[in-house]
């Protein structure tokens, strides 16, 4: 007992301090005037003001399509890689590790030299006469989905790869033996197992792009707004910082994570039931 209560305690206390406490504050703060009292005038702005209902859209706009994106490559992906040699799938979960770290400003630097307005793909495409690259814009919401699908495909593929993997070749053949055919194999076998995996990894990216801040910065400034971009304006330190505003914003954000998370708990809770 005393050994469970020494490992459970740093656990605790850094959960304490490192999230509880920061959530709590956070929340307190959201319901505070720049004075410090009480006033629910922060999310009376957030939902009155086209500004901040945009900056809550795109966020939401942008983490559900790359998500979706990038969850689809992912189960194409993970899968692929199953059926490589042991060596090859070793090597390559390595590589989608340092993959799923390259994000943020290195991210957005490699693509502007890439696809930016004086990067290689504009050259060839001039050269080429290719017109739907010369015309693509990393600067564009269709750029952010790219960098975003970017370090969201590695993520989806480290969390997909492995019960991919428990995924025996024996189960298909046996089910061939009895009579059953691909789209039924999938559809009453392995679509059962995966699911929950399934749901998992997307509310993991659909947080994962939502919270990103550095990437989008770094590719479009202040000229499209989301949840972060907003947040980091409000707490610059300039004359119009407004933290407790910012606050609320976070708050808001967190509310909806927690809401996605509950939900995907149901239905993970209904398909194992």
């Amino acid at each position: 007992m005393g050994s469970k209560v020494k490992l459970f305690f740093p656990f605790s206390l850094v959960m304490l301090i490192g999230l509880i406490l920061p959530v709590i504050v956070m929340v307190i703060a959201g319901f505070q005037g720049m004075d410090g009292g009480f006033t629910l005038s922060n999310y009376t702005t957030i939902f009155g003001q086209n500004y901040y209902r945009m900056a809550i859209f795109n966020s939401l706009w942008i983490s559900l399509i790359a998500g979706i994106i990038g969850l689809v490559i992912s189960i194409l992906g993970a899968w692929a890689i199953t059926r490589l040699a042991e060596r090859t799938q070793n090597i390559l979960i390595i590589l989608f590790n340092l993959a799923a770290s390259f994000a943020g400003i290195p991210l957005a630097f490699s693509l502007i030299i890439v696809f930016g307005n004086a990067g290689i793909a504009k050259a060839l495409a001039h050269t080429l006469h290719i017109g739907f690259l010369g015309n693509f814009s990393i600067y564009s919401l269709q750029g952010l989905i790219l960098a975003y699908t970017f370090f969201e495909v590695p993520l989806g593929i480290l969390f997909l790869y492995a019960p991919m993997k428990e995924i025996k070749k024996e189960w298909f053949e046996a089910a061939l033996v009895l009579g059953a055919n691909r789209s039924f194999f999938i559809k009453t076998i392995i679509l059962p197992i995966l699911l929950p995996n399934i749901i998992e990894t997307f509310i993991i990216l659909f947080a994962n792009a939502m919270g990103t801040y550095e990437t989008m910065y770094a590719l479009t400034g202040n000229n499209f707004i989301s949840i972060p971009i907003v947040i980091g304006s409000l707490i610059d330190g300039s004359l119009n910082a407004n933290v407790p505003l910012a606050c609320a914003l976070a708050t808001i954000f967190a509310a909806v994570m927690a809401i996605l998370v509950l939900a995907g708990n149901r239905i993970i809770n209904r398909k194992r039931k």
